[in-house]
């Protein structure tokens, strides 16, 4: 089924309550009149690795759980129309009606269900930015990970620049740790050169005709991509990178989360 057909069944599915909350709106501004926006934050994973029994997109960082965090990125730039949140369908109404109060939205943000893997939950965030864009060839997608709360302004600029101008955009970030290769029995057979190499990140921004293209393809040839840009190229798209920022962490262990702590207290001092 393709993401076009999808919308038809999200359109009936919201007459029964979708979980949309709307609180006003962002303007749009400057180079970003013609073309609308939509932030894709994916939460849907139940985060494992963190240990506890709370799910680490809600865990509460200095008061505020880390969606809400990476929520408010967006939220706080100028030029977005509306937020997609894709969550699990079981906690569709406790991020209604208990997590989303805890800020007061400008933008219209719309809760949407994941799948049983995270290119799942991106498609589906997808078929919603397809129903709410006026013409998906002039509109971006910024898909990003719920627990990415430390995304600053001067990249969101970098991405929203490059991706208007190449219809897809990533940040990366050099590979400085020296890379071995090993063998089956964990021998090292070589040093590999890293001047090429990158740690990807989030945001990743498309133009939203591409990227549902490319995960339309995906799901007809059975591919799984380790990011949203792997399923671009795999499906012959071009993709650009600009600088990302080492401050961007993904919150996954709980040294990750006692470093975000970190980077709250040093930004208000």
């Amino acid at each position: 089924m393709t993401l076009s057909e999808h919308m038809a069944e999200l359109r009936l599915s919201e007459l029964n309550g979708s979980g949309k909350v709307i609180s006003g709106c962002c303007p749009p501004e400057g180079h970003m009149d013609s073309v609308r926006c939509f932030p894709i934050v994916v939460a849907g994973g139940r985060g494992t690795r963190m240990g506890g029994d709370i799910p680490k997109q809600y865990l509460l960082l200095e008061d505020l759980p880390v969606l809400i965090r990476t929520l408010a990125v967006f939220d706080r730039y100028p030029g977005m129309d509306a937020i997609i949140a894709v969550v699990p369908g079981s906690d569709l109404n406790f991020c209604k009606t208990q997590l989303l109060p805890y800020r007061k939205f400008r933008c219209p943000v719309h809760l949407t269900a994941g799948g049983n893997n995270r290119q799942t939950s991106v498609r589906n965030g997808v078929v919603k930015a397809m129903a709410l864009a006026d013409n998906p060839q002039k509109a971006l997608v910024l898909i990003h990970d719920g627990v990415r709360p430390f995304v600053s302004t001067a990249l969101m600029d970098r991405l929203m620049h490059r991706a208007i101008q190449a219809g897809g955009c990533i940040p990366v970030v050099p590979v400085t740790d020296t890379l071995k290769q090993v063998d089956d029995r964990h021998r090292i057979i070589r040093t590999v050169d890293r001047s090429r190499l990158f740690r990807a990140q989030t945001p990743q921004v498309f133009l939203l005709d591409r990227i549902a293209s490319a995960l339309d393809h995906a799901q007809t040839t059975g591919f799984t991509g380790t990011d949203d840009a792997s399923v671009m190229a795999h499906a012959g798209f071009d993709v650009a990178t600009v600088p990302g920022d080492p401050a961007n962490i993904k919150l996954t262990t709980p040294h990750d989360l006692a470093l975000a702590r970190h980077l709250i207290l040093s930004q208000t001092v």
